[in-house]
């Protein structure tokens, strides 16, 4: 049994009989880096690994040689992917060669194959699309790998624009010019079957693969599967094994975060495909090729790998127990932070740190932790020295305490009247007839309270206000309850209704924000100026911009909310669709002219940002300018545009960022990350005017919108008469 273990300081690679009947073997010494993914050939005799500077090895078990295999030219360029540098890597069943895929240089991945005789390797693709995950079937006749190259256009309901979804299909290659294919039309006449072999005979007649590279690339073919979302191929004798998982569930922004896919076999023998099993994180399979050992949640499970429609058959891990020293824990997850920063960070020289020094100043200190959290505040001094963002420690075995009592919310302000010792309603929250995110108990058909109402009772427990208002909804939330309900402080004539509390207002707060402040730059300015607000740069405010941007494009200003954006990724999809250029106008008969592109808007734009809006919040203001869409308005932003493209997880659950890369302008000067990007107009904001209601900085951008709109008001050109010739 192949592992990794930092136990000399360094991961390194070592051998043990599984048994544990003998000393572990190391194989690998004295070479800082972070190696990982390691793979047996099936002679047992070479395992094959990765490292983070994106190379592929091969060790020599008994003579612990290592040999380089090759080295991806990019990273993923696109974090929306989950595809690797270099990580696909598989072996040939003679151990002579090894199959893996990378980016190269025109930023596609492409399939290669590796030839352990002549150190060379061949690429088995074109590179016109991404092909990766290779592997091969165990007669070595063919290579199965996945491919993005079945493109159905998904068009837009708005406007002329389209995506590509579900782009992956399965092929393979016959890798012997002379070898028939896979898919080779069945016969109806009966076969004879050859006599039976013994094991001996058969195991003689096992030869090297032969691999015919000229005119490889011309016979590749596909499986009869539909196309899909692929991943994660292994074969056996009788199947090919593959997950997927159909468009209507998957997201592959929220399948980086490890979503369960479907497992599924194709059969040789059949050629179709079928169900294994359901809702899983990631497969294995035996070496003899019978079981299928799975991970799906906290579980792990066995099952054959014949099974169709399986429920799963989940090992029962209760009593897998270990006895644990949280000191050499501690430890150990201190140095595993260290050594992450150290290879992952995306500078060598640590920002000019002395980080040996580092290790030492911090790492005495861990023997005077009592708990977990201190073990956090150690490591977040540690990082907090490299002076960048995107540096977090978070999770772990922290201390637990008792489980929080929910609190049910009616999404209202409160206030006392202190003359009848009774709650009223100061402000009841409500969300436009259009948006469905979130359902205000009190606005519901049928029930009819106002503000200054008095709430009288809740579950025929009577409110007063010598108790806090929310000890009255413990325990409540999302739950069916009675309320009473009145406009004076009595019970003569109150009403009673039954409400679902909600668990939290944020989102009910938060839209009730938004579309005051649309209202209010639409009032201010007679319906002239439109208003989006974009509280991220990733799927919320994917979802958030299309339900402002379509029904504002005629509007002759628009104002680009970026305040308290948390981020995400990068928010040009959203400014390119704000700065379309017009590139012709068509009349008709009737209607209104028309532009090209047809959905555009004409609209003087403003951006708004503060010091919270950071990451992708830095961005948004920062390609404004870049643009030169119009003044950014407000306070300095947040300055943090490092990179993360990993979260790497801890021995107890906890996980570390490392910043792996850093924003620089065309001009090759760092720019943002620490600095943060400073308006073009600078307002503050004054908590007593806040409080009272009163936002300067979106009065500002409504004033500069109008003074443009004035200067420039952008009237739609008139063609010229219409050509009258006969």
């Amino acid at each position: 049994m192949a592992y990794l273990s930092d136990k000399s300081g360094e991961y390194e690679i070592y051998i043990i009989d599984p048994k544990g009947k003998t000393n572990a073997v190391r194989l690998t010494r004295n070479k800082n880096g972070y190696r990982h993914t390691l793979r047996w050939s099936p002679d047992s005799k070479k395992i094959a690994f990765a490292d983070q500077t994106l190379r592929c090895y091969y060790i020599d078990v008994s003579t612990k040689k290592i040999t380089e295999v090759d080295k991806a030219h990019f990273e993923n360029v696109d974090v929306s992917l989950d595809l690797k540098p270099i990580f696909d890597f598989n072996w040939s069943p003679d151990s002579r060669y090894i199959t893996y895929s990378k980016m190269n240089k025109d930023l596609t991945y492409q399939a290669y194959i590796y030839s352990l005789e002549t150190k060379k390797s061949t690429c088995i693709s074109k590179g016109i699309f991404n092909d990766f995950n290779p592997v091969f079937s165990k007669d070595g006749k063919y290579l199965f790998f996945i491919s993005n190259r079945r493109f159905d256009p998904t068009f837009c309901d708005f406007e002329w624009e389209m995506t590509y979804k579900k782009v992956a299909g399965i092929y393979y290659v016959t890798l012997q010019k002379d070898g028939e294919s896979l898919l080779k039309f069945k016969s109806d006449e009966t076969e004879v079957e050859d006599a039976k072999e013994s094991g001996d005979s058969k195991d003689k007649k096992k030869k090297n693969i032969i691999i015919d590279f000229n005119g490889i690339t011309k016979r590749i073919e596909a499986l009869p599967i539909p196309r899909g979302n692929y991943r994660n191929l292994a074969v056996n004798e009788s199947s090919l094994f593959f997950m997927n998982k159909d468009e209507g569930d998957f997201n592959r922004f929220e399948f980086r975060a490890f979503g369960a896919m479907d497992l599924f076999s194709f059969s040789f023998e059949d050629q179709k495909e079928s169900n294994v099993i359901k809702g899983i994180d990631g497969y294995k399979i035996s070496s003899d090729g019978s079981s299928i050992v799975y991970k799906k949640g906290n579980s792990v499970g066995i099952i054959k790998s014949s099974a169709k429609d399986s429920k799963g058959k989940k090992l029962d891990l209760s009593d897998l127990k270990i006895w644990l020293n949280p000191i050499k824990e501690w430890t150990q997850i201190f140095n595993e932070t260290w050594r992450m920063e150290r290879d992952f960070y995306y500078d060598e020289n640590m920002h000019g740190l002395d980080w040996d020094a580092m290790k030492k100043k911090y790492g005495k200190l861990i023997p005077f932790a009592s708990c977990r959290q201190d073990i956090q505040f150690i490591i977040g001094e540690l990082i907090g020295e490299l002076n960048t963002s995107h540096t977090y420690v978070f999770g772990g075995d922290v201390q637990r305490t008792a489980d929080r009592v929910n609190i049910g919310l009616l999404g209202v302000d409160w206030k006392i009247n202190k003359k009848n010792n009774r709650y009223q309603f100061k402000k009841i929250y409500r969300v436009s007839d259009w948006t469905s995110q979130v359902f205000p108990p009190l606005t519901k058909p049928g029930v009819h309270v106002n503000e200054s109402d008095y709430l009288l009772a809740v579950n025929d427990v009577e409110v007063t206000a010598d108790k806090n208002i929310y000890s009255y909804f413990q325990n409540l939330a999302e739950k069916q309850i009675s309320i009473l309900v009145n406009n004076k402080p009595t019970k003569e004539g109150a009403k009673e209704y039954t409400v679902k509390p909600l668990r939290g207002e944020y989102t009910l707060r938060y839209l009730d924000w938004v579309e005051h402040n649309r209202l209010l730059a639409d009032e201010k300015s007679n319906g002239q100026i439109g208003y989006i607000h974009l509280p991220d740069t990733y799927l919320g405010s994917a979802r958030e911009f299309p339900k402002y941007f379509y029904s504002q494009t005629r509007k002759k200003g628009i104002i680009v909310d970026g305040r308290f954006n948390g981020g995400g990724l990068d928010p040009d999809i959203f400014l390119q669709r704000l700065d379309k250029k017009v590139l012709a106008y068509w009349t008709r008969r009737y209607s209104h002219d028309q532009t090209t592109p047809a959905v555009i808007t004409r609209a003087h734009t403003v951006c708004i940002t503060n010091k919270q809006a950071g990451s992708g919040g830095d961005m948004l203001p920062m390609e404004f300018q870049m643009k030169k869409m119009g003044p950014v308005i407000g306070t300095r932003t947040w300055g943090g545009l490092v990179g993360v493209s990993m979260f790497l997880s801890m021995i107890d659950g906890g996980g570390l960022s490392c910043p792996d890369y850093r924003i620089y302008d065309p001009n090759g000067k760092w720019i943002v990350e620490n600095t943060g990007v400073t308006p073009d107009i600078i307002v503050d904001l004054d908590p007593v005017e806040v409080s009272k209601g009163y936002d300067a900085q979106l009065e500002k951008a409504i004033e500069v919108l109008m003074k443009k709109i004035k200067s420039d008001p952008r009237p739609w050109p008139k063609h010229e008469a219409i050509p009258q010739d006969k």
